[in-house]
C-alpha cells in the first residue's frame, strides 16, 4: 500500500515538471514573437542618366624598361648614383675596374703604330722599285712582290686599327652608362663584387613620362570601337579615342589618356583582344605594374536602372537581391547586372523603379521576415561612398537601435 502511494505521489510530481517546461516554452514563444523585427537599411532603386562608358582591368607599363648589365667583366669600383632617384640620359651609373682595358688600348695603339710604318716602308720600296723597273735595273717580279708587300700592309694597318676599336669599346664599357633617361631602382650588386655579362641585371632603369596601360576587351566591344571609327572617318592614334582611369583607391587620374594601340589577334581561349592607352605621368603618379580600372566609352549619356553594389549577392544561381515588400517583409529576388557605375551596378532584369533593396542588414534577414526599414541614399546620388555608410548607420542607431557592424557585414561577391 505504501509502495503504491509513492509511486502515485512520484508520477504526479513528475507530471508537474513537465507542465511547468511546457509553460516555460510557450512564455518563451510569445516572448519571441513579441519582439520587435530587425532593422535594415534599404534603398529605393532608381533610373540615373549616365555616361555610355566601360570598365576594364588593366596594368601600367613602362614605355621604356631598361635591364642594366655589365659587358665587361671586372671588379665594380664605384657607384654613382641614389637608388630610387631621377636618372639622365647618359650619366654615369657603375665603374668597373679598367686597368685591364687601359693596357689593351695600349697595345693596341702600338701594333697600329707598327703597322702604320710597316705600310710606310712597303709604300717607299714599291715607289724605289716602280723606278728602277723603268731603267730596267729590277725585274718585274720585284715590283709585284714590293706591290703584294703594300696590300699586306694596309690589311695589317685595318687589323690592327680593328684591335684598337674594339680594345677602346671595352674601356668605355668598364663606365656604365643610362641609355634613357628615367627612375632607377635599387642596385642589386654592392661595390667590390666581380661582375660581368653572365652576373645578372645589375639596375632597373624606367621611364617614368609617358607610361602605357595595357588592357583586353572583348570581341563585341573591338567590333564596336572599329565600327565607330569607320563610320566617323577617323583613325587610330588620331587622339581620337579617350581613355580615362580609376586607380586601387578609387580616385580618377587627372590626366586623359588615349588609346593608341589594339593587338592583331583574338586571343582564342578568352575572346579578348590587348589595347594599350598611353597616359602622360608629369608628376611621376604612374609607376609600372599597377592595376588600373581603364574607363572607356563617349560622352552620350542614357538613362538606367542602377542598384548599390552592396544589395547584390551572388550564389551558384547566380546573383539576387533582399527586396523588401510594402508590407515590409522580405522576398528574395533574382536579377541580371551590367557593368558597374560608381558603386553601383546597371540593372538589366529583375527589379523595377521605386522598389526598395537592403543594402545593410542583410545577414539578419531571411526570405519571409518582416523587417523595419530605414530608407538611406544611393551610392551615386550626390554622396560618396563612406558618407552615405555613416549616415546609414547613424539612421539605422536612431531607428532601431542597433547598428551594422562593419566586421560581419556581408560583403557582395564580385563577378564578371
Amino acid at each position: 500500500m505504501i509502495g503504491r502511494c509513492t509511486r502515485l505521489l512520484l508520477s504526479l510530481f513528475l507530471a508537474s515538471l513537465m507542465l511547468a517546461a511546457c509553460d516555460s516554452d510557450q512564455a518563451a514563444k510569445d516572448a519571441a514573437g513579441k519582439a520587435p523585427p530587425p532593422g535594415v537599411l534599404v534603398a529605393k532603386v532608381g533610373r540615373r542618366s549616365i555616361t555610355d562608358t566601360f570598365e576594364y582591368l588593366g596594368r601600367t607599363v613602362a614605355v621604356k624598361d631598361v635591364s642594366l648589365r655589365a659587358q665587361v667583366s671586372g671588379y665594380l669600383l664605384e657607384r654613382y648614383f641614389e637608388e630610387g632617384s631621377q636618372i639622365e640620359i647618359g650619366q654615369p651609373l657603375f665603374k668597373i675596374d679598367p686597368s685591364i682595358y687601359e693596357a689593351q688600348v695600349a697595345a693596341a695603339r702600338g701594333e697600329v703604330a707598327k703597322a702604320e710604318a710597316a705600310l710606310t716602308r712597303t709604300m717607299k720600296d714599291l715607289k724605289r722599285y716602280r723606278e728602277l723597273l723603268k731603267k730596267q735595273s729590277v725585274s718585274q717580279q720585284k715590283v709585284d712582290q714590293a706591290e703584294s708587300d703594300k696590300l699586306q700592309a694596309e690589311a695589317e694597318l685595318v687589323a690592327a686599327r680593328a684591335t684598337l676599336k674594339k680594345a677602346e669599346t671595352d674601356l668605355s664599357f668598364t663606365l656604365v652608362k643610362a641609355p634613357i633617361g628615367g627612375r632607377i631602382g635599387r642596385a642589386l650588386v654592392s661595390i667590390g663584387n666581380l661582375v660581368g655579362p653572365q652576373s645578372g641585371e645589375l639596375a632597373r632603369l624606367v621611364e617614368m613620362d609617358p607610361i602605357y596601360v595595357n588592357f583586353n576587351v572583348s570581341e563585341r566591344d573591338l567590333l564596336d570601337v572599329r565600327q565607330r571609327l569607320l563610320k566617323e572617318g577617323k583613325k587610330l592614334g588620331d587622339n581620337t579615342i579617350e581613355v580615362k582611369l580609376r586607380l586601387a583607391n578609387k580616385t580618377i587620374y587627372p590626366q586623359t589618356g588615349y588609346l593608341d594601340f589594339i593587338d592583331n589577334v583574338v586571343d582564342p581561349k578568352t575572346g579578348t583582344i590587348t589595347v594599350r592607352a598611353r597616359f602622360d605621368n608629369p608628376d611621376r603618379l604612374l609607376v609600372p605594374g599597377l592595376y588600373v580600372s581603364a574607363i572607356l566609352g563617349s560622352n552620350q549619356r542614357k538613362t538606367e536602372l542602377l542598384v548599390p553594389e552592396p544589395a547584390v549577392q551572388e550564389d551558384q544561381a547566380g546573383r539576387f537581391v533582399m527586396v523588401v515588400d510594402p508590407e515590409n517583409r522580405i522576398e528574395r529576388r533574382r536579377i541580371t547586372t551590367g557593368r558597374h557605375v560608381e558603386g553601383e551596378l546597371v540593372v538589366k532584369s529583375g527589379l523595377e523603379p521605386g522598389e526598395r533593396v537592403v543594402v545593410e542588414g542583410i545577414q539578419k534577414v531571411r526570405p519571409g521576415m518582416l523587417v523595419a526599414p530605414k530608407e538611406t541614399l544611393l551610392p551615386g546620388a550626390g554622396a560618396t561612398p563612406e558618407a552615405n555608410a555613416e549616415a546609414s548607420r547613424k539612421q539605422a542607431l536612431q531607428a532601431g537601435g542597433e547598428t551594422a557592424d562593419p566586421a560581419t557585414t556581408t560583403e557582395p561577391k564580385q563577378g564578371n
